[in-house]
């Protein structure tokens, strides 16, 4: 089994780098925001960033840390599929269960980008709940960096991978990184 789990921060292209790692290559995408938005609807709750937070947040106080991770091994698991990419890991807990229930099987790739270029790529791509301006972005992301303890997460990171440039750079790195790491 070949697993990737891709952190970063917002507006990072997590979401990219997992559609091409899907189109490209086979794997199959778990998407912990995806969760995350199931439950929110489950809720009544719209999809806008602070109702989201609150979402986790209250799972988490309810069913502990690591109920995210644990609901990612078991559909993993659950699936037979042989690659897969996991997408928008936010705590330390969301990356630790799944190493620990996948081991060597799993590599964790974080995606960086300067804050700016991740604001201005939210700005163009309209999703629901992004900022629309800087202050707006600079409170939702300092409220996330608290929230989902960022640097505790980049503990578990394998493999850094530069996302300041065009699309085309990027699906150049990824290929790049797939075939140095036998991933395909």
């Amino acid at each position: 089994m070949k697993i990737i789990g891709l952190v970063g921060l917002v507006g990072s292209g997590k979401d990219t780098a997992a559609a091409y790692l899907k189109e490209q290559y086979g794997y199959r995408m778990v998407s912990m925001g995806d969760i995350v938005r199931d439950l929110a609807t489950q809720l009544g709750r719209s999809h806008n960033r602070d109702d989201l937070q609150r979402t986790q947040k209250e799972y988490r106080d309810k069913y502990g840390d690591e109920y995210f991770g644990g609901m990612v091994v078991k559909k993993i698991t659950a699936s037979g599929w042989d690659k897969v990419v996991i997408n928008g890991l936010r705590i330390p807990a969301d990356v630790a269960v799944p190493k620990r229930g996948f081991g060597k099987d799993m590599t964790v790739i974080y995606i960086d980008v300067p804050a700016a270029v991740r604001f201005e790529r939210m700005k163009s791509r309209k999703r629901i709940g992004d900022p629309e301006t800087l202050e707006e972005f600079e409170r939702q992301e300092n409220n996330e960096l608290k929230l989902f303890n960022f640097d505790g997460v980049l503990a578990y990171v394998d493999y850094k991978l530069s996302n300041s440039g065009t699309l085309p750079e990027l699906q150049t790195r990824i290929d790049e990184f797939i075939r140095l790491h036998n991933l395909s």
